[in-house]
């Protein structure tokens, strides 16, 4: 059985950032044996979430923590006091489409940093729903807009797979996401 601390990949065990160096093409082959590891940690439990009342809540925590990790791969650089709030709104302006459908300091605010943090949705420009598709990103009769679960996983999804494709094709961001990889590393899996 595995356990959390060591880094698998389709082989069954992920390098470390210091010998994805000393191979050709080494950031390259990281970026093979890592997306396939986020997914399965990250995207895949998200992907097979089960919205029901009762966790919700966890689910859009998960999700919030998710869109954190892909901005760190995303600046690339230490997010210093300041940075984390500018690379978790930079990423969603830049991969949630179409672009300014999502209001990105909000979802910071009051998700990142109230639900996450707070356990509350701080500055209540949030509802949160489930199995109601048609009111995401609408506005609720006290003035709130509507996240729906459901709706905000495939968002996010989506971004990750267009962050990934872009990864996967510019050498910047391909550097970057090592660079955060390298200094910070991922969640690993043990024997």
């Amino acid at each position: 059985m595995e356990r959390a601390g060591l880094e698998c990949n389709e082989e069954g065990i992920m390098k470390r950032a210091s010998e994805y160096l000393n191979i050709p093409g080494g950031k390259r082959i990281w970026f093979q044996d890592f997306q396939p590891h986020f997914n399965l940690l990250v995207l895949d439990p998200i992907k097979r979430f089960p919205f029901k009342m009762d966790d919700m809540l966890i689910g859009f925590v998960f999700m919030s923590c998710c869109i954190d990790y892909l901005s760190g791969f995303w600046w690339g650089e230490n997010r210093e006091i300041g940075m984390v709030r500018q690379a978790y709104v930079g990423f969603i302006n830049e991969y949630f489409r179409p672009r300014g459908l999502y209001n990105a300091k909000g979802i910071y605010d009051s998700l990142r940093n109230g639900l996450v943090h707070l356990f509350t949705i701080k500055d209540k420009l949030y509802e949160l729903t489930f199995d109601e598709p048609q009111r995401h990103l609408t506005l609720s009769h006290n003035g709130f807009i509507v996240l729906n679960a459901g709706n905000f996983r495939n968002d996010l999804i989506d971004a990750a797979n267009r962050y990934f494709n872009e990864v996967g094709k510019n050498p910047q961001l391909l550097d970057k996401a090592f660079q955060r990889y390298e200094r910070d590393g991922f969640i690993r899996w043990i024997d």
